[in-house]
């Protein structure tokens, strides 16, 4: 059991810790979180009945580890919240000023979505698992699962047309 329950884990740390690390904006948290999550996957080893892949398994495991730190002891992370004002930037060549802007914005928008849609676009689109994989973690049918999936990327886009130094520009796709 010890050398399965090894595997899994370096198999599947990056995938969670990711996971929780964009969920938690927080190294340290993500690593305590990450712990937790990897020491309920060990105890629940024998009930695993493999109905899923473990990657499934684990991220489903991660995602209720971290929901339940996030009730608990920061609900805050449960809400949306309002995209950050970017800084001004001197004496930095304007390529690097555009580039970093842009990843500040989209960090923004993508932290302005609820738990939710921040989960289900991180499983579809980062982590790339497909809906069958995806419903089961949230807990829902597939044809839910696609609904929310196009709904969160329609309130992302909706959030990043809104950041102050994107609405001047063009939209690009």
């Amino acid at each position: 059991m010890k050398l399965h329950f090894e595997r899994i884990y370096q198999e599947q740390k990056n995938s969670v810790y990711g996971y929780l690390y964009y969920m938690t904006k927080n190294q340290q948290t993500a690593e305590d979180l990450s712990q937790e999550t990897f020491l309920k996957v060990y105890l629940g080893m024998k009930k695993f009945k493999g109905e899923c892949s473990e990657k499934t398994w684990c991220l489903t495991i991660a995602r209720n580890t971290f929901l339940s730190f996030a009730r608990k002891k920061k609900p805050e992370l449960l809400v949306e919240e309002c995209p950050e004002q970017m800084d001004s930037h001197e004496n930095i060549p304007e390529e690097r000023v555009i580039e970093e802007e842009n990843k500040r914005e989209i960090a923004a928008a993508f932290s302005a979505l609820n738990a939710d849609d921040r989960t289900i676009l991180l499983l579809r689109d980062y982590e790339r698992l497909s809906y069958a994989e995806i419903a089961g973690i949230m807990g829902i049918s597939e044809a839910v699962t696609k609904v929310r999936i196009y709904r969160a990327r329609e309130r992302y886009r909706k959030i990043y047309g809104a950041c102050p130094s994107v609405s001047g520009k063009s939209e690009v796709k």
